[in-house]
């Protein structure tokens, strides 16, 4: 779906994006210190850059899940972790699971 990247200061590391490969950043309405980045045309996905205070993990990817409660279910069976699941307006469910080796992942229910 997307990967977030994490970075001590989001601005600079969008700069930075910006600059090395063409991203469009801006700031989102839901969360401060959290840009999502418009990485390019084509077939790719998006990004976006947050600060690292929200997660310690330099690269997130995101997938997209038809029901979230059953994927949490199968994280949790497979020996993974859920944590807390976030509603945003407009865009969906939002959580991250971890998996056994410590991989953070996210997980989204569209809207």
């Amino acid at each position: 779906m997307h990967i977030e990247v994490t970075s001590t200061d989001p601005a600079a590391a969008a700069e930075f994006y910006a600059r090395a490969f063409g991203w469009v950043s801006e700031p989102s309405p839901h969360l401060p210190g959290y840009l999502t980045a418009r990485t390019g045309s084509g077939t790719g996905i998006d990004a976006a850059i947050m600060d690292r205070r929200y997660q310690g993990q330099s690269t997130i990817l995101w997938i997209a899940v038809d029901d979230i409660e059953v994927t949490l279910a199968a994280v949790e069976g497979a020996g993974g972790e859920r944590g807390e699941l976030h509603d945003l307006p407009g865009v969906g469910r939002v959580g991250y699971v971890t998996a056994p080796d410590g991989v953070v992942i996210g997980v989204k229910q569209a809207a």
